[in-house]
């Protein structure tokens, strides 16, 4: 395999972040794209762009012509009977509902099972309990193993004549765990459930034979499969899709509509409502074709042999704790360091130009059966390298090998707000001026992880619901004083230190504040002159917004004001 040229083709990777080579690690989130894919979308843009099936005219003629050939690639690519089999989506789970709501809630009674696993992503739960509330009927779930493995014993135990359907991942999100599939649909088709498959994960990296599996229905998103966001593909046998009726009504699904009643177009229309993505699936068909003029045994034994590395080497790295060990498993490595919080080690590597995930991964319920808050995700693909590999566990090392973060002392729950210097000897006029004169990004984050290191600490039973921030990903904690003044005071707790530092920004710029003045501080305008934002990942920066809220909210009951929300 020639790795080099392979890399080539994908523009993306060719970039620095942060002034590193970037490595990118979170490919079980989305891959990124080679060059044939962006020229194939550019080009319908350019020279196709027309709508689809209906149009009278030469450009019309090219994309239709282009769009039901790439619905003809998907269908060899999975070895699907019949191209009418192949149903457009905008991704997996798009598709897991259009089952749920077309297929499963006409057909289930109040007693029915629905059997799913805890590996499951959350796009594979809660379609399945929407219906579930829609119809009466019950889910069940297997367990997984201390490894990760599915607990195929108990599989086989939750089969019973009640169960309809079975909904179940080919591969882990989160763990890597591949399940063997191919067995499970033989004993759930044998108890007589319909078995639908995300199969997210397992296309990029393993060849899919459908009719081999023997599956009612088996999903994929096109954007993990190097192709663009929001084209997917819903794989369904052509009996059970006849029988479904439409999910969504409007243009392309029918024959002949009147106001006495409408006519059903044929599959795989009948499924696709209106103005398709073109553009998607015409990419999705151009990332098929890459990917399989290439070695595909080839890629899988290098995917293998990253994997391996990783595990090798990040392994003999003090505080390393990888996350399930699966018999079967995809090349996805699942972590946690015991000195540092998730958070924290994905925005050290990322300082480092080192793209991985953390998280809950969209799968709270298994990290819950782990007694988890979350991993740190490294999902590895065949354009990366071993010199990747290898940066990556050095990076990691030395984040072991720092100090771990310490806070301020423990402090009693009475003097937690007199013994805060935030709002007294620290104010928001004091943190512009100081970080507004650093002009990297590495030197800012360690003044906000100094300032973060003055919080004190809260107490075990100040960690408590009560006190709890919503809508953090890491744990956080905040709680509230008025003085006689009317003036409020809050301090804040959280185990993840970048968390802790953008609350120590937040309680300088408010604490001491009349709640009125807190609700008027523009707290926006106050973040973009400490030029943090762009900084932030999605989820920190979630957890800023997540904080400030919280802050507002004790601000607008001290006023006894209401929220939009409250008010509704």
């Amino acid at each position: 395999m020639d790795l080099h040229s392979i890399r080539q083709q994908f523009p993306a990777l060719q970039q620095q972040v942060n002034d590193h080579p970037l490595i990118y690690l979170d490919n079980a989130a989305t891959s990124q794209k080679p060059e044939v894919v962006i020229k194939a979308v550019e080009q319908f843009y350019r020279y196709q762009n027309a709508n689809v099936h209906r149009g009278a005219h030469l450009l019309s003629e090219r994309a239709t012509s282009a769009f039901e050939s790439s619905r003809t690639t998907v269908q060899q690519f999975i070895n699907a009977a019949s191209e009418q089999e192949i149903i457009w989506t905008r991704g997996t789970t798009e598709g897991i509902n259009l089952i749920a709501q077309s297929y499963a809630r006409p057909q289930l009674q109040p007693g029915d099972e629905i059997l799913l696993t805890e590996l499951e992503h959350h796009a594979n739960i809660v379609p399945w309990q929407i219906v579930a509330e829609q119809t009466g009927a019950v889910i069940r779930v297997v367990p997984i193993n201390d490894n990760g493995d599915l607990n195929l014993q108990r599989f086989s135990e939750l089969l019973n004549d009640k169960t309809r359907i079975v909904s179940l991942t080919h591969t882990s999100n989160a763990l890597g765990t591949i399940n063997p599939v191919a067995g499970l649909v033989r004993q759930a088709k044998t108890a007589g459930a319909v078995v639908v498959i995300d199969g997210a994960q397992a296309v990029p990296h393993l060849e899919i034979d459908v009719q081999r599996l023997g599956c009612d229905f088996y999903l994929f998103s096109g954007h993990k499969l190097f192709a663009p966001t929001g084209i997917g593909v819903l794989y369904g046998r052509m009996a059970l899709l006849e029988t479904m009726p439409p999910w969504q009504g409007g243009g392309e699904m029918i024959k002949r509509v009147s106001f006495s009643g409408t006519t059903y177009n044929d599959l795989p229309f009948k499924f696709e409502a209106g103005t398709p993505n073109i553009s998607g699936a015409l990419g999705l068909a151009e990332a098929i074709r890459f990917l399989t003029a290439l070695d595909r045994k080839t890629l899988a034994q290098h995917e293998r042999a990253l994997m391996s590395k990783a595990i090798e080497l990040c392994s003999a790295i003090p505080g390393f704790n990888r996350i399930g060990s699966p018999t079967a498993c995809a090349s996805i490595l699942s972590f946690q360091l015991s000195s540092h919080h998730q958070q924290d080690i994905g925005l050290l590597l990322d300082q480092q130009g080192i793209a991985l995930r953390t998280g809950h991964h969209c799968a709270m319920p298994l990290m819950e059966r782990l007694g988890l808050p979350g991993t740190v995700r490294a999902s590895f693909c065949f354009y990366n390298t071993l010199e990747e590999v290898e940066r990556f566990a050095q990076a990691l090392e030395q984040i072991s090998q720092s100090r771990s973060f310490a806070v301020a002392e423990t402090v009693s729950e009475q003097s937690i707000f007199n013994d805060s210097p935030f709002g007294r000897e620290i104010r928001d006029s004091d943190i512009i001026a100081l970080l507004t004169s650093l002009k990297s990004w590495n030197d800012r984050y360690r003044e906000i992880m100094q300032l973060g290191k003055q919080l004190p600490a809260f107490t075990s039973s100040m960690k408590s619901e009560q006190y709890r921030i919503s809508g953090c990903e890491s744990d956080a904690w905040l709680q509230v004083s008025r003085d006689d003044k009317g003036a409020l005071w809050f301090a804040a707790d959280s185990d993840a230190r970048i968390i802790r530092g953008l609350i120590a920004l937040v309680l300088a710029a408010l604490n001491g504040r009349q709640p009125e003045a807190i609700l008027a501080f523009d707290i926006e305008d106050y973040f973009a002159r400490l030029n943090l934002i762009r900084h932030l990942s999605p989820s920190r920066g979630n957890g800023l917004k997540a904080i400030i809220e919280a802050v507002k909210k004790c601000a607008r009951e001290a006023s006894g004001q209401s929220s939009d929300a409250e008010r509704d």
